[in-house]
């Protein structure tokens, strides 16, 4: 695929290419993924909320992170959640997995559902970044966690297809917006490897992973 179309697919996976899409952003990330879980710090009755679950692949390292974990996936590709639905058949059977189609700008959770939310590599879409975090906020509890992981500036500018339709950001520029909506930033960490990208290249990633709690 040209540069273009991968921003595009990345953006939102459709079509015939979306489920090869799905695994190869899989196997890019996997280690960042588990990263941020563990991060979060998942305890036993945990209900926990990921935006931009793709395929769902990681929903089973969070609901097997501690007892009773109660996953749910919001992704607004029609197509990754139909996948996430087919693979994760075991999960929703039993209970502990659901996904919806939908904007994280606009959620369809109630106030103060989830114990953790967390989401990786999907900022960058957000066109209005203030009002995705104001919704996470609103489906957090007061005493919640809230992990963001997205690619340093420094290393996403020089990747091709981040010229098409992709806002880049530094840890400071999203600490400074998790503020304004009322999230403290408690712990900051990077996440460093040379690895496959989405375009199947090796390069050298530099990701900033935030955990974040209600401000008081």
């Amino acid at each position: 695929m040209e540069a273009k179309q991968v921003a595009a697919q990345l953006r939102c996976p459709n079509g015939e290419q979306a489920i090869d899409v799905a695994k190869q952003m899989n196997k890019a990330n996997l280690g960042l993924n588990q990263k941020c879980i563990a991060l979060l710090q998942l305890k036993a009755g945990d209900k926990v909320l990921e935006i931009g679950p793709g395929n769902g692949a990681f929903a089973e390292d969070v609901v097997n992170a501690a007892e009773n974990i109660r996953y749910f996936g919001l992704d607004w590709s029609r197509e990754m959640v139909d996948e996430a639905l087919r693979i994760n058949q075991h999960l929703i059977g039993s209970g502990k997995a659901q996904f919806q189609q939908g904007n994280s700008a606009k959620q369809i959770y109630q106030n103060n559902q989830f114990d953790k939310v967390f989401t990786v590599h999907t900022l960058y879409f957000w066109e209005n970044p203030i009002q995705h975090l104001a919704e996470i906020k609103r489906v957090l509890q007061p005493s919640g966690l809230f992990g963001i992981a997205f690619g340093h500036r420094d290393f996403m500018q020089d990747l091709p297809f981040t010229a098409y339709g992709f806002e880049l950001y530094d840890a400071q520029s999203v600490s400074n917006l998790l503020e304004q909506v009322g999230f403290t930033v408690i712990e900051q960490q990077q996440h460093i490897e040379h690895g496959v990208s989405n375009t199947g290249d090796m390069v050298d990633k530099r990701v900033e992973i935030l955990i974040c709690k209600l401000s008081c």
